[in-house]
């Protein structure tokens, strides 16, 4: 027989959409549309696909073996949890600002090099989405953050396939506006970590 597995909807709604915000399908599919539009739609989904493959390794490797790597250098998670809200919150800040990594970023000799650079790592699988992995993991279990990961992966690869057609229909003020949505969100979630992590910290401290 199958085990009983309890999933807590409103818990999983929560993992998926914090997550969902931190790897920023939407304010990523301009970028990589740009850098993509020489190339044709065979081509352009090869990349795609390398780069949520290689995301997807990531985070699933830091949802695995984080915490472990916690205990080994003698974090407790109120240390994780205020280190993760400020990284969070510079990159919620950067987003309002209209700063990214991808600001910097121009065509690469080689089209195909931006599946693991910039594209995979640090766009989709950045110190943001692994922060929050471990966020999810910590808070509501190991299960919310492996479901958490394979669902937003398969929404950005759709998104990202895509990403012609949805720049036709949001157009490109209509992407910003979302992106910078989303970034305040997440930076608005950031605060919740710091805050509560500086509170684990004083408890923690009072025993």
């Amino acid at each position: 027989m199958l085990p009983n597995i309890d999933i807590n909807i409103t818990f999983l709604i929560h993992s998926v959409t914090i997550l969902f915000i931190a790897i920023d399908p939407l304010g990523n599919a301009p970028l990589f549309y740009s850098l993509t539009t020489m190339l044709s739609d065979e081509k352009r989904e090869k990349i795609v696909k390398n780069s949520c493959e290689i995301a997807s390794l990531i985070l699933l490797l830091f949802a695995l073996i984080g915490d472990l790597i916690l205990y080994y250098f003698g974090l407790t998670l109120a240390d994780f949890r205020i280190a993760g809200g400020i990284i969070l919150l510079i990159y919620g800040i950067a987003g309002i600002l209209g700063w990214t990594e991808a600001a910097g970023i121009r065509h690469p000799e080689e089209a195909e090099a931006i599946a693991i650079v910039p594209l995979a790592t640090p766009l989709l699988a950045g110190p943001a989405a692994i922060a929050t992995v471990l966020y999810i993991k910590a808070i509501y279990g190991l299960l919310y953050s492996l479901i958490s990961i394979v669902a937003n992966i398969a929404i950005t690869y759709i998104m990202l396939t895509n990403s012609g057609k949805m720049l036709k229909v949001m157009g490109e003020n209509g992407a910003l506006a979302l992106s910078k949505i989303m970034s305040m969100m997440l930076a608005a979630i950031a605060i919740s970590m710091i805050r509560t992590g500086i509170l684990e910290a004083i408890r923690y401290t009072g025993h």
